[in-house]
């Protein structure tokens, strides 16, 4: 990859951090650990966390990558570093962990009734490879005058500068969560009997 701007580096720099805490965790438990749900089955697992976050990067990333070439096709070339808006700022704070406040996922990105551990690894690195790749395509671009419709709230519209910071905390939050059942998976031993 090109040399980006520092502030985008950052990005580029939390997505190799996740994909290091994701390879971690998935390495350390089996498969049956890899899919098994605490709480009988009322919170995710290992998988689903991992699922969700590769079917929220990708919703997201096809969403920013529209902007970008907009952004790109109206001659918007950058001028500052990429900075989220006061709400966009407040909204990714909110989602760093430790987790507060815990919520649903909207149906959009739902994590998928995968299986297959491979499967679902390819997923996540995937789509972190396509920020990666639209990372690089952003950097000659006003990533904080392209904007992109929310995909939850379609009235409201999002900064792309906001949209890295989004993800970048929401990979956060679920790798904690991740090693939240990692370390229950410890606590009792394994996997715990239903």
């Amino acid at each position: 990859m090109t040399s980006l701007p520092p502030d985008l580096q950052t990005f580029a720099d939390a997505l190799d951090a996740a994909d290091a805490v994701a390879e971690a965790i998935a390495s350390r438990v089996t498969d049956e650990e890899f899919f098994w749900q605490p709480d009988q089955g009322r919170r995710w697992s290992i998988a689903l966390c991992l699922d969700h976050l590769a079917v929220t990067n990708t919703l997201y990333g096809g969403l920013m990558r529209e902007a970008i070439a907009r952004a790109r096709a109206a001659g918007w070339t950058r001028k500052e570093p990429a900075s989220p808006g006061f709400f966009g700022r407040k909204f990714a704070e909110s989602l760093e962990p430790p987790v507060k406040r815990r919520t649903s996922a909207p149906g959009k990105i739902k994590p998928r009734p995968v299986t297959n551990r491979e499967e679902i690894l390819r997923s996540y690195h995937t789509a972190h490879d396509d920020i990666r790749r639209m990372l690089a395509d952003a950097a000659a671009i006003d990533v904080n005058r392209a904007t992109f419709r929310n995909p939850f709230i379609g009235l409201v519209r999002v900064k792309v500068a906001t949209g890295f910071n989004v993800i970048a905390a929401h990979d956060r939050r679920h790798l904690w969560q991740a090693g939240q059942v990692e370390q229950e998976l410890r606590r009792v031993g394994g996997i715990a009997p239903m």
